[in-house]
Formats: structure tokens, C-alpha cells, sequence
């Protein structure tokens, strides 16, 4: 399962965290947005579905719907009697390859250390700290929660705040000037 089809992430959050990497227009987002959320409540998809739901003319979400797949961020795929809006190559940009967008080696790490599966809500607590702190950091922060026997993401991102509350970057083990 790829990182973005996981369910403890919010693809609508990351969208919105990566909009000046994705370089989408208004327009090209509010259609990102919608079909994201038809999708996720398996909502048929139509041009004429889109375009009333984002109140644009069908013209012009026929015009966003081809910009978006000459992007490579849509693809519109015919099976059995339906047609599926998939936006898959959204998350599959080299961009979003480069953001350090999931790490599951981290999430491997965090239940090794744990002794036992993550729970949904700790995985997105990780994907979280994932995209605001560096990887040596959190794996510090774990080693620290680890040996004061507090293995929980609450004390975890305790410390992370507080770390980063002093300056701390975790990328040389002194503070940052």
C-alpha cells in the first residue's frame, strides 16, 4: 500500500501543506478538493457531478479537469459501467517524493521501540512530526522517551516542543543560533 492510501493520512491536509510545490490554482484546487472528497465517500463522478458541486460552468470543469490531467495529478479511468477520477499522480510527483512526505522505516522504528503495533491515531501523530521535524530528531526524541520508560507520542511531542521551544534542530545535538 502506497504511503498516501494508508489510512491515517489526511490527503486533503497534505494537498494543503504542498500547494506552493503543486503549484495549483484556486480553481485546479477546488477541484483537487472535490474530487478527493467524492471519492473518499464514493460518490459518483461526472463532469456535470463536479461542476454543480464547485458552482463552475462545465466548460470550464472540463478545463480544469484537462489541465489537471495534463499535470499528470488526474487520471480518469473507464472500467465495468463506471468511470473513476483517480488522483493518485498527485502524490506520486517527484515533488511530493522529496518531501519527506511518510517514512515507514520511522513508523517501523516507533513499534520496535513500542513492542507492539502502532495505533491509527500514533501513526498520524509520527506523519505530523514527520513533515515539521527532521528524522533524527524524532528518533532522538524516542531514544529520550525510551529511556525515561515513556513510550507514548504525547511525551514524545513533549519533548519535541520543548526542543524546539530552545533552538534545538536536532541535526547537530547543539542548539541552533
Amino acid at each position: 500500500m502506497k504511503w498516501y492510501e494508508q489510512n491515517y493520512v489526511n490527503r486533503r491536509d497534505w494537498v494543503l501543506d504542498h500547494l506552493a510545490v503543486l503549484e495549483l490554482s484556486a480553481e485546479e484546487f477546488l477541484m483537487v478538493m472535490t474530487v478527493d472528497f467524492m471519492n473518499e465517500h464514493r460518490m459518483p463522478i461526472t463532469i456535470d457531478t463536479l461542476a454543480a458541486r464547485t458552482g463552475l460552468s462545465g466548460e470550464k470543469t472540463d478545463q480544469i479537469i484537462s489541465v489537471l490531467c495534463a499535470k499528470r495529478y488526474l487520471e480518469i479511468r473507464a472500467s465495468n459501467k463506471e468511470i473513476r477520477f483517480v488522483l493518485d499522480g498527485l502524490f506520486e510527483t517527484e515533488t511530493a517524493k522529496q518531501q519527506r512526505v511518510m517514512d515507514q522505516s520511522l513508523f517501523d522504528l516507533f513499534e520496535s521501540e513500542f513492542g507492539r503495533p502502532l495505533h491509527p491515531r500514533e501513526m498520524e501523530k509520527i506523519s505530523e512530526w514527520n513533515s515539521t521535524y527532521n528524522k533524527k530528531m524524532i528518533i532522538q526524541a524516542l531514544r529520550e522517551a525510551s529511556a525515561y520508560r515513556h513510550l507514548n507520542t504525547s511525551y514524545i511531542d513533549r519533548i519535541l516542543q520543548e526542543w524546539k521551544k530552545k533552538g534545538y534542530n536536532g541535526a547537530s545535538g547543539k542548539e541552533s543560533v
